[in-house]
């Protein structure tokens, strides 16, 4: 390290006190801040950037960062740590004192408090700030204030530095002091596992390792219940709706290196408490989060509730029936005929079947058919991109279930529920794989008994991200209607990828020679050595797909890979594409990510107040100081400051899993036996299934081979199927 004034400066750290000599820009909300600072013993400011805790010009601050070079704003210190000090001498004071901190405290004032007082001033202000309205000229009711405002510095300072004391960092510590205010250090120390449970962006591993800086036993109590609750909550997002008990019990201490007998004795407690549910109805023990008992209840009880025979004179079926076939612009097969006679029957059915089927030709006729009987139909999709593709499909306006359910983000509600239901005599939800239990649970509750209710999906698809299989569980159920579409239309048997997507589920290897006459529209590429496949993706997607079939590299091409992680994974591969795409873009960097100007991006989780969802995609438009703009698929300006980039991934590839419900122009999909645990049969039919104008296969035969042949699907722990056959209703407000 060599000295630059008082700083310590590295290429990678600096470290140094001084004062904030000028703020330039802060939001309010984040405590995202742009400022001056300068160093001790020095009259050069520099600009510092970070999430801080409140400063205001004169303040004396430590800092720690790390220089970073912005293409747009310069060289600058982004600040990891900020300590806030006191000052501590007579100098120190005055300079704080009149930097306008306190209100009413002037330059003038400042000098006369400090001339009275002399060096003993900072001592006054913390031990006897009675005194001030000894200055002359200083009435009572301003020494008051004074005296407040200054003892409400001193002890954010101090609880800050406390938190900083523990290793907390300045965001999480900002987050903390709104969260609990003067008891932050109070509660951070004596209960840290709830800062888990109602801090956004605590962890279990970060509150426990509080938990063990501030000395609570590995063996404490509330660490087994705060792990098994963490524990529970991972197996939600693996798609777990219980877990069983005694599994439950043997992996939560292994993972918290405890013994057995402690974990069952925390477990007991938590049963009789009813922060988890136990139920022994199949088995020796099932342990759920209550959330997820309620929810699949729930959707047992509403399925049922909804499920009856529509009584409706055998005339009128037939004349809707009728309306619904003539309305096709193809003919009908016999197939997709009884799907519409089975939801005319039926108040509530499930139509599913893979690509090419005519799926959507079906929700045409259902429309044209209910028309008829003057039944208007409500529209809704998981994500807002299956209800784009629904209303191009059907010409009717679709919704996505959050915005027909009308979600309020502010008090992180529906508007829509049980005692304020839709109002809509018909709803057809489509992509159902793709529903959670939990949002399902929400839909159905809105919907009133007698509405008509069709549920339509692909029931080979990956399952929903969330917890639950409700396609999966509703169908195995035997108690909802159903009508599984087999048969290709003519149109789709044509397409190399509708082939091989059914192939794929037969289990059968793929046909790569298109129909005569007809261009190719799926392409398989081997390669077996992991270099040659990166360096293949990036020369297909920057040069050869563009210059032999004109799409954008960046708009119309989707990169898919089954992992995140790896040489392989969405991570790496979305550095070098965004490399090879947009090198020069203008960019906002955070740690060692940067967005830049251009850029695909892809939201990671639901944020209902900017009404953005899991996996929605979209483009940086501008690059700002405290952050970026992003255009989505709806055309919508979205602003992210710095602290919500966490949210954000680049976009140019993703994992299979995240590409749920979306069809891209071009689909990229590499399979390689670096992915070995992931090559499954539903996972290379969903990504073959992604792509409507050209799919690229790329990767090893082997494994390939491997994902084709593997039919064992990821088992989740769900009991839908069983609570709709046992579930009984009593009223519909059950």
């Amino acid at each position: 390290m060599c000295s630059i004034g008082a700083m310590k400066t590295d290429q990678a750290t600096v470290e140094a006190s001084g004062v904030i000599s000028r703020v330039l820009f802060v939001k309010v909300e984040t405590g995202f801040t742009v400022a001056h600072f300068t160093p001790e013993d020095t009259e050069l400011h520099h600009v510092i950037v970070g999430e801080l805790p409140p400063v205001c010009e004169g303040d004396p601050v430590r800092i720690r960062g790390h220089y970073e070079d912005d293409r747009r704003f310069g060289r600058r210190i982004r600040v990891d740590y900020l300590e806030p000090l006191l000052p501590s001498n007579s100098i120190g004071v005055e300079k704080y004192l009149s930097s306008g901190t306190i209100p009413g405290v002037g330059k003038r004032l400042a000098a006369r408090i400090v001339l009275y007082f002399g060096d003993d001033v900072a001592r006054v202000l913390d031990e006897e700030p009675e005194r001030l309205s000894e200055v002359p000229g200083l009435g009572s009711k301003k020494a008051e204030a004074i005296a407040s405002v200054w003892k409400e510095r001193v002890a954010a300072r101090r609880m800050l530095v406390a938190l900083y004391g523990m290793g907390i960092g300045v965001a999480l510590a900002n987050r903390l002091r709104e969260a609990y205010g003067p008891e932050a250090v109070k509660v951070t120390t004596e209960t840290p596992y709830r800062l888990a449970r109602e801090v956004h962006g605590v962890g279990f591993l970060t509150a426990d390792r509080l938990a063990r800086s501030v000395g609570i036993d590995a063996h404490s109590p509330q660490r087994i219940a705060a792990g098994m609750e963490f524990y529970l909550d991972n197996q939600a997002s693996e798609g777990h709706c219980y877990y069983p008990a005694e599994r439950l019990a043997s992996e939560v201490a292994e993972f918290l290196e405890v013994d057995l007998v402690e974990v069952e004795a925390v477990l007991k407690e938590a049963v009789k408490e009813r922060r988890v549910i136990r139920d022994d109805r199949w088995g020796d023990g099932e342990i759920s989060l209550p959330s997820l008992k309620r929810a699949e209840d729930g959707v047992a009880r509403s399925l049922v509730r909804l499920t009856s025979p529509a009584e409706l004179p055998a005339k009128k079926i037939a004349a809707a029936l009728d309306a619904g076939v003539r309305s096709s612009t193809v003919d009908l097969t016999i197939e997709q005929v009884d799907a519409l006679n089975t939801v005319l029957h039926n108040n509530c059915a499930i139509i599913t079947g893979g690509p090419g089927t005519g799926k959507t030709t079906v929700i045409k006729a259902v429309i044209a058919a209910l028309r008829n009987l003057n039944v208007e139909t409500m529209l809704c999709a998981p994500t807002g991109r299956a209800a784009r593709r629904m209303t191009e499909a059907t010409g009717v306006e679709a919704k996505t279930i959050h915005r027909a359910l009308e979600f309020n983000p502010g008090e992180a509600r529906f508007g829509r529920d049980r005692s304020n239901p839709l109002e809509a005599s018909a709803v057809v939800v489509d992509e159902v794989s793709m529903v959670d239990v939990t949002l399902m649970d929400a839909l159905l509750s809105a919907i009133t008994t007698g509405t008509r209710l069709l549920l339509v999906g692909d029931k080979d698809q990956l399952e929903s991200v969330g917890p639950g299989a409700v396609l999966r569980d509703c169908i195995g159920s035997s108690k909802v209607p159903c009508v599984t579409l087999q048969q290709i239309h003519r149109q789709a048997a044509e397409s190399l990828i509708i082939v091989n997507s059914h192939r794929v589920l037969a289990g059968e290897w793929l046909k790569l020679e298109a129909p005569a006459g007809k261009p190719a529209d799926f392409f398989y590429m081997e390669k077996d050595d992991p270099e040659e496949c990166v360096s293949a993706l990036v020369e297909l997607v920057k040069n050869r797909i563009p210059s032999r079939f004109g799409f954008d590299p960046i708009r119309d091409v989707q990169m898919l890979t089954p992992m995140y992680k790896g040489p392989l994974g969405a991570q790496n591969l979305n550095a070098l594409l965004q490399q090879a795409l947009n090198a020069d873009g203008q960019e906002f960097r955070r740690g060692e990510r940067a967005f830049r100007k251009g850029d695909r991006v892809m939201q990671l989780r639901n944020n209902y107040i900017k009404e953005v969802f899991n996996g929605d995609v979209g483009f940086v438009e501008y690059v700002l100081p405290d952050g970026i703009i992003i255009r989505n698929s709806e055309n919508r300006k979205i602003k992210y400051e710095e602290s919500d980039l966490d949210e954000l991934t680049l976009a140019y590839a993703v994992t299979v899993h995240k590409s749920q419900g979306s069809e891209y122009p071009v689909v990229v999909l590499v399979l390689h036996t670096q992915h070995y645990v992931m090559l499954r049969r539903n996972l290379i039919y969903t990504a073959l299934t992604r792509g409507k104008q050209l799919v690229v296969l790329v990767g090893a035969r082997r494994a390939v081979r491997r994902a084709i042949q593997n039919d064992v699907t990821h088992k989740r722990f769900t009991r839908l199927s069983e609570k709709i056959r046992d579930a009984k209703v009593n009223s519909d407000n059950e």
